[in-house]
């Protein structure tokens, strides 16, 4: 059903109270979809049925190299917001926050947050890390046909 037909059944019949004509037949399903096909005789639902397109097949290695690299992403930002060498952001708080400075106390507002986001950062990566290390054992059960 069209959009134009919708609306003038539904907002302009309402305030009118009088009855829209329209060129299309109306019956009972409002979403101009055709009704679903009846199953197979014995019951069971064939896919050949239904119009749909098969769920795509991702490539496993290929998903697990992709993850890998966001794994090396997430570990290499979480070192950036609080790694040990000096070019941390963590490092950066700390030697701004001093006596008199402009940033005097932004140490003690933002180390708490900094950690915690790093924190956080490391925790995805370490399950992420998981699934790719169990993923070949998936990989294998899956076509041993057992997935």
């Amino acid at each position: 059903m069209k959009f134009d037909t919708l609306y003038r059944n539904v907002f302009i019949t309402e305030q009118d109270d009088l009855p829209v004509t329209t060129d299309e037949p109306m019956d009972g399903d409002m979403t101009g979809e055709e009704p679903a096909q009846e199953p197979a005789a014995d019951g069971v639902p064939m896919p050949d049925d239904f119009d749909v397109d098969p769920a795509p097949v991702a490539s496993p290695a290929g998903d697990a190299g992709t993850v890998k690299n966001h794994v090396m992403k997430l570990d290499q930002f979480a070192d950036e917001l609080n790694g040990i060498d000096t070019g941390s952001l963590q490092q950066m708080v700390t030697d701004l926050d001093k006596q008199g400075s402009l940033f005097q106390g932004i140490s003690r507002e933002t180390s708490s947050k900094i950690i915690k986001l790093a924190e956080q950062a490391r925790e995805l990566s370490e399950i992420f890390k998981g699934f790719i290390i169990n993923s070949s054992k998936r990989q294998r059960d899956i076509a041993a046909g057992q997935g």
